[in-house]
C-alpha cells in the first residue's frame, strides 16, 4: 500500500426555515444531534455517542451503516464556539481502528429572513487514499439534509 496524506478543502450550504437560534441548539444538545447526526434515525447501529458542547469538549461517536460494515469512530474537539454565530472544531475519524481522515471544520450561522443559514468550510486531510472528497462532500449534505428533516418534526411552539 502506497502511504500518503492528501490534504483538500470544500464548502457547503444550507438555508432552513427555522430560526437561528433552534437551528443552533440542533448543534448544542445531545438528544438532538444523536437523532439527526448520523444516528438511530438513519439505520446506523450506533454504539456511543457522547457531547461536552463547551470549548476544550469533545464530541465521540461510534457508529457503523449495518453489522457487516467496519467500525468507525469520529472524534472532535470544540476549538472556539459563539452562541449563535460560528462553531470550530477539529476532528478525526477511524475505521476498524484506523486513522483515515483529520479535519478542521467551521460552521457559520446567520439569519436569513425568519429562517438561519449555514456555511460549513473542512479542511481535511485524507490518510493513505481510503476517503475521497466526493463521499465527505456526500455525506456533509446528507447530515445538513438530516438536520432538516428533525427540525421539522419539531413542535410549532419549538420554532
Amino acid at each position: 500500500m502506497t502511504r500518503s496524506a492528501k490534504p483538500e478543502t470544500f464548502s457547503v450550504e444550507r438555508t432552513y426555515d427555522h430560526p437561528l437560534s433552534l437551528v443552533f441548539w440542533a448543534f448544542t444538545n445531545l438528544e438532538a444531534k444523536t437523532v439527526w447526526f448520523g444516528g438511530g434515525a438513519q439505520g446506523w447501529d450506533v454504539s456511543h455517542h457522547s457531547l461536552d458542547f463547551t470549548v476544550g469538549g469533545w464530541e465521540r461517536w461510534r457508529g457503523r451503516p449495518n453489522p457487516e460494515a467496519p467500525w468507525m469512530t469520529n472524534d472532535a474537539l470544540y476549538l472556539d464556539i459563539l452562541a449563535d454565530e460560528r462553531i470550530i472544531f477539529s476532528y478525526h475519524m477511524t475505521m476498524d481502528e484506523a486513522l483515515f481522515t483529520v479535519s478542521q471544520q467551521v460552521l457559520e450561522f446567520s439569519a436569513k429572513g425568519s429562517g438561519c443559514h449555514i456555511k460549513v468550510v473542512e479542511q481535511i486531510l485524507f490518510i493513505d487514499g481510503v476517503d475521497h472528497l466526493e463521499d465527505r462532500i456526500a455525506g456533509t449534505q446528507g447530515m445538513l439534509d438530516n438536520l432538516a428533516a428533525y427540525l421539522s418534526t419539531l413542535p410549532e411552539s419549538a420554532k
